[in-house]
């Protein structure tokens, strides 16, 4: 049971009401994570809108930037987001292996290493990444404006981590459970 309610279309506000609607024309249903963020029609227009822009400018492949939100779900133990994102891995080709490493914060690839060592990195000390690390995602190839998308893109993911962990809606994809990482400092 979510401890806030879960706004459907028709008991939406005016504004979210319409938002809700395209929402569940996209993707076939309503998530009840948006559902859950309609309480508040500024944070779930913010929300889209950010993450709209973040899409249509990205430096990174989908499947990266999948890898980042299941990273970034596990550390703020987001069940809700770890399901959702490993369903959206799947459709942007990261295999079920590859999405389980990500939540412990672990690629193949050492791009994609480096990008999930930084956006631990961004989580963990609040933006105080060390010179080392940026100098260390720079030599594996991270650009300025990719080291810029992903401080945005941990800051746009860990806001639904915790609209669904303050929320805490049904699960309403297949659930994946969160995986044990080790102490980061």
């Amino acid at each position: 049971m979510s401890r806030l309610p879960l706004k459907e279309i028709e008991n939406a506000c005016e504004q979210s009401a319409p938002v809700l609607q395209g929402i569940k024309k996209q993707l076939g249903m309503l998530p009840n994570f948006f559902a859950g963020l309609a309480n508040h029609y500024g944070s779930l227009a913010g929300y889209l809108a950010f993450q709209e822009s973040m899409k249509q400018d990205s430096r990174l492949t989908g499947a990266q930037r999948e890898l980042i939100a299941l990273c970034i779900a596990n550390a703020n133990g987001c069940h809700y987001c770890v399901s959702g994102h490993t369903l959206s891995a799947k459709h942007a080709g990261v295999s079920p292996e590859d999405a389980r490493e990500a939540q412990k914060g672990k690629a193949s690839a050492p791009f994609d290493q480096a990008l999930l060592d930084l956006a631990l990195e961004v989580l963990d000390s609040r933006g105080h990444v060390s010179e080392e690390l940026l100098t260390s995602v720079r030599e594996r190839g991270v650009s300025e404006a990719q080291v810029v998308e992903v401080v945005g893109l941990v800051g746009l993911n860990s806001f639904s981590n915790w609209i669904n962990n303050v929320a805490r809606p049904p699960i309403d994809f297949p659930e994946v459970p969160l995986q044990e990482t080790a102490n980061r400092g």
